[in-house]
Protein backbone atom coordinates (compact mmCIF):
# COMPACT_ATOMS: atom_id res chain seq x y z
CA UNK A 1 0.00 0.00 0.00
CA UNK A 2 1.50 3.31 -0.85
CA UNK A 3 1.84 5.63 2.05
CA UNK A 4 -1.73 7.17 2.45
CA UNK A 5 -4.82 6.69 0.12
CA UNK A 6 -7.72 8.86 0.09
CA UNK A 7 -11.13 7.92 1.48
CA UNK A 8 -14.15 8.95 0.31
CA UNK A 9 -17.29 9.72 2.59
CA UNK A 10 -19.01 6.59 1.92
CA UNK A 11 -15.51 4.77 2.53
CA UNK A 12 -15.23 6.65 5.98
CA UNK A 13 -18.75 5.65 6.98
CA UNK A 14 -18.28 1.85 6.29
CA UNK A 15 -14.76 2.00 8.59
CA UNK A 16 -16.38 3.82 11.12
CA UNK A 17 -19.65 1.45 11.19
CA UNK A 18 -21.62 1.85 14.34
CA UNK A 19 -19.39 3.97 15.88
CA UNK A 20 -20.36 6.72 13.00
CA UNK A 21 -22.12 8.22 15.35
CA UNK A 22 -18.49 8.84 18.20
CA UNK A 23 -17.13 9.77 14.89
CA UNK A 24 -19.60 13.27 13.88
CA UNK A 25 -19.91 13.96 18.02
CA UNK A 26 -16.36 13.22 19.18
CA UNK A 27 -14.10 13.24 16.58
CA UNK A 28 -15.11 16.09 14.29
CA UNK A 29 -15.65 18.87 16.54
CA UNK A 30 -12.46 18.07 18.93
CA UNK A 31 -9.35 19.24 16.92
CA UNK A 32 -6.59 21.45 18.27
CA UNK A 33 -5.97 24.73 16.19
CA UNK A 34 -3.08 26.10 17.01
CA UNK A 35 -3.90 29.16 15.41
CA UNK A 36 -6.50 29.86 17.74
CA UNK A 37 -5.26 27.54 20.29
CA UNK A 38 -7.90 26.35 21.06
CA UNK A 39 -9.59 22.65 20.41
CA UNK A 40 -12.11 23.40 17.71
CA UNK A 41 -13.95 21.80 14.63
CA UNK A 42 -12.59 20.40 11.77
CA UNK A 43 -14.37 21.67 8.53
CA UNK A 44 -13.84 20.90 4.56
CA UNK A 45 -11.87 18.08 5.71
CA UNK A 46 -10.29 15.26 3.35
CA UNK A 47 -9.73 11.93 4.71
CA UNK A 48 -6.83 9.33 4.38
CA UNK A 49 -5.61 6.13 5.93
CA UNK A 50 -2.08 5.40 6.20
CA UNK A 51 -0.24 2.21 6.10
CA UNK A 52 -0.64 1.84 9.82
CA UNK A 53 -3.81 1.79 8.94
CA UNK A 54 -4.96 5.19 10.79
CA UNK A 55 -7.20 7.25 9.71
CA UNK A 56 -6.04 11.14 9.23
CA UNK A 57 -7.84 14.51 8.47
CA UNK A 58 -7.00 17.57 6.56
CA UNK A 59 -9.04 20.26 6.34
CA UNK A 60 -9.55 23.52 8.18
CA UNK A 61 -10.43 24.99 11.26
CA UNK A 62 -14.19 25.92 11.57
CA UNK A 63 -13.23 29.29 13.39
CA UNK A 64 -9.83 30.93 12.03
CA UNK A 65 -9.82 28.83 8.44
CA UNK A 66 -6.34 27.88 9.07
CA UNK A 67 -5.34 24.48 8.48
CA UNK A 68 -5.88 21.70 11.13
CA UNK A 69 -5.55 17.64 11.19
CA UNK A 70 -7.05 14.79 13.42
CA UNK A 71 -4.97 11.55 13.56
CA UNK A 72 -6.83 8.78 14.24
CA UNK A 73 -5.60 5.57 15.68
CA UNK A 74 -7.98 3.29 14.60
CA UNK A 75 -5.13 0.78 13.32
CA UNK A 76 -5.23 -0.58 17.11
CA UNK A 77 -8.76 -1.60 16.53
CA UNK A 78 -9.32 -5.08 14.91
CA UNK A 79 -12.79 -4.58 13.72
CA UNK A 80 -11.40 -1.32 12.09
CA UNK A 81 -8.67 -3.01 10.83
CA UNK A 82 -10.86 -5.28 9.17
CA UNK A 83 -13.14 -2.73 7.54
CA UNK A 84 -9.97 -1.02 6.50
CA UNK A 85 -8.77 -3.59 4.68
CA UNK A 86 -12.26 -4.50 2.96
CA UNK A 87 -12.35 -0.84 1.84
CA UNK A 88 -8.91 -0.97 -0.10
CA UNK A 89 -9.56 -4.14 -1.17
CA UNK A 90 -12.70 -2.70 -2.81
CA UNK A 91 -10.61 0.03 -4.54
CA UNK A 92 -7.87 -2.19 -5.82
CA UNK A 93 -11.03 -3.69 -8.18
Amino acid sequence: MKKEMPLTLPQLKTIWGKDWDFFVEKIVPNCLCHTCNEVVTIVDFKTTVNDLNDVILRGKCAVCSDPVNRYTETGENEEYVKRIKKVLKGMKK
